[in-house]
């Protein structure tokens, strides 16, 4: 007998939340009639380029900013609700953040930043200190607590962040692109220690980037913004097999593009009709607007004479080698020229591909997506 799984308390519901500005004489809508459940204990990370509207919306949930529509319950109350005038403060809201730059005070001691937000909510030494105690051994900071925050890695100080964030117990942690002020090699192992400590304590999150490796990295659920609204959000894994759209194929980096009509024998570019296309074309009702997609990473070239043959399933077109550069690990990454579309390569399947070769160009049709308009068809 199957058993149905278990489903969790809401931590956070957003419903019909709209925050609209005034800017040179008009309305500008940074978030439109947005709809978010975030579970308890869930890790879920908003995404999406500058101007999106994450910020914002981070910003209304913590209080630090008032939406002009909608309603925001935390933990089951209703912190926000536009019909009702119901505004909580942002210290009767019970969120933690941790910010960009950590702001962490600098006179003051691990133990005594930690303790700060305890402080001021007026909570008994006795138990402050018990609870600072707790949540520094929690995040293994214990050795830390006499120190300031000038004598600590970047490392240290994001523990420190999270755990004064975390001593009131919050009902969610906000995170706001908490990683984006390092360098690129601290990100990457600050990423794997943010992950680990909230499979240790369970809390719940929001987490906002700009870098879709760290969304696509680090979340349970992955909600992608566009111009205010949410266009997809998923598990990870389904966004980045699937992107909803050419703007979600953008923004996950798809790099590869390729502008095409539906014929009798399958999909046709401006250069001639892409061999083994005909599955593809199939899903497409119509033969305009159509956009296909391939990762690079998906994408294999070699030369007009080679004896490497297609796989079934397959699709082909030729071009011409542009340019040959070390990618990713130091592989040979192809840039090839198809009727004026680059596309790139991860795959040389002879040797020494160079620049001014023509070459067969082949992806699984199982790996590419093919988009009609704004909505992605062969699902």
């Amino acid at each position: 007998m199957e058993t149905s799984k278990a489903v969790k308390p809401i931590s956070t519901s957003l419903t019909g939340v709209g925050k609209s500005f005034a800017a040179k004489g008009r309305t500008v809508d940074a978030i439109s009639d947005l709809n978010l459940e975030v579970e308890e204990g869930e890790y879920v990370v908003i995404v999406g380029p500058s101007g999106c509207g994450k910020s914002t919306l981070i910003r209304c949930i913590a209080g630090l900013e008032s939406p002009t529509a909608g309603t925001i319950s935390i933990g089951g109350k209703s912190v926000y609700d536009a019909a009702k005038s119901i505004d909580t403060k942002v210290n009767a809201r019970n969120v933690g953040m941790v910010f960009q730059s950590y702001a962490l005070w600098p006179h003051m001691t691990v133990e005594q930043n930690v303790e700060y937000p305890l402080k001021m909510r007026k909570i008994a030494k006795a138990e402050r200190q018990e609870r600072v105690a707790k949540v520094l051994e929690a995040l293994e900071c214990t050795q830390l607590s006499k120190r300031l925050p000038a004598e600590l890695s970047g490392g240290q100080q994001q523990r420190v962040a999270l755990a004064r964030a975390l001593v009131y117990e919050p009902a969610v942690l906000l995170l706001d692109e908490p990683l984006s002020a390092l360098d690129a090699l601290l990100r990457v192992s600050l990423r794997t220690e943010l992950l680990r400590l909230h499979r240790a304590l369970g809390y719940t999150a929001i987490h906002i980037t700009h870098d879709q490796e760290e969304a696509l990295e680090m979340g349970d659920r992955v909600v992608l913004m566009r111009e205010g609204r949410i266009e997809q959000v998923g598990p990870p894994a389904e966004v980045y097999a699937r992107p909803v759209s050419p703007y979600a194929a953008n923004f996950l980096g798809v790099r590869n593009k390729l502008a095409v009509t539906r014929s009798e024998g399958g999909l046709r570019h401006g250069g001639g009709m892409i061999e083994g296309s005909q599955s593809l074309a199939a899903s497409a009702a119509g033969n305009d607007s159509l956009q296909l997609f391939v990762r690079s990473r998906d994408t294999h070239v070699r030369r007009l004479s080679s004896s490497v043959q297609p796989q079934p399933g397959d699709i082909e077109v030729e071009g011409v080698i542009t340019q040959v550069a070390l990618g990713e690990g130091g592989r040979r990454q192809y840039v090839v020229d198809i009727d004026g579309a680059l596309w790139y390569a991860q795959h040389g399947e002879d040797p020494d591909l160079a620049v001014g070769e023509s070459v067969r160009v082949r992806a699984s049709a199982a790996h590419a997506l093919l988009y009609e308009g704004e909505n992605l068809i062969n699902h």
